[in-house]
This record gives structure tokens, C-alpha cells and sequence, in this order.
């Protein structure tokens, strides 16, 4: 008998190795496939996040041109109205006195104010003739 248990053919058993090679590799791919879940997850939150600071950004530029749009607009109306408001100040001042103060012999207006605005007139004068566009 114990001839017969000897020479008895062993059968390989190779099961047990591809198991633990089959959910070894499971185990793998399903630590990837979480690792890439919580990647996406979280980058996802922060586009949303940037969508939403780039939305509110957009809003302030549209309202900073809307501004820029008006003051250019009332920049124009005043440019249009200096030459008219010229006119009248120097036909008024040619004329003579215009107010009660001028009347009676008292300054209406400071010498210092009187020189600083018209060195304010030259630079606009200046000014108007370098603008670009025009």
C-alpha cells in the first residue's frame, strides 16, 4: 500500500493562485476606480466654484461699462456746452458788470481763483486739442 500512495499521479491544483491573482487585480482596479470618483468629484466642485466667480465678474464688467458709457456720455454733453457757456461768460463779461457785487466796486471774484481757472481753461484748451479720436 504504501507503494500505491506514491507513485499515485498529483494533480496540480492551480485555483487557489488564480483567485488570489484575479482579486488581487479586482482590488486594484477598484481602488483606481475610487481614487478617479473622488478626483472628479471634487474637481467638478471646483469648476462650479469658478463658473460661479466668473459669472458674478462678468456681471461687474457689464455694469462698470454700463458706467463708463454714461460718464462718457455726460463727458460729451459738457464738452458740447463749453464753447456755448464761453461765449456767454465773455459776452457777459464784455458788457460789464452782471452781478451786484461787480457793481458796487468789491472783487466777486479772487485774484487767485481768476488765475487758477484760467490755467485750468489753458489745459483744457490743451488737453482738447491732444485727445486721441478726434
Amino acid at each position: 500500500m504504501a507503494l500505491s500512495r506514491r507513485r499515485e499521479p498529483r494533480a496540480i491544483n492551480y485555483w487557489p493562485g488564480f483567485v488570489d491573482a484575479l482579486s488581487t487585480l479586482l482590488m486594484a482596479i477598484m481602488f483606481l476606480l475610487s481614487v478617479f470618483v473622488t478626483a472628479q468629484f471634487l474637481l467638478g466642485r471646483e469648476i462650479s466654484g469658478k463658473d460661479e466667480v466668473l459669472n458674478r465678474l462678468n456681471s461687474q464688467i457689464n455694469e462698470l461699462t454700463q458706467l463708463l458709457a454714461l460718464e462718457k456720455s455726460g463727458k460729451q454733453d459738457l464738452e458740447d456746452r463749453s464753447p456755448i457757456c464761453r461765449r456767454r461768460f465773455h459776452s457777459r463779461k464784455a458788457s460789464g458788470p452782471a452781478c451786484r457785487l461787480c457793481s458796487t466796486g468789491a472783487p466777486a471774484v479772487p485774484k487767485s481763483q481768476t488765475k487758477r481757472s484760467a490755467g485750468l481753461a489753458r489745459n483744457s484748451k490743451t488737453s482738447g486739442r491732444s485727445a486721441p479720436g478726434r
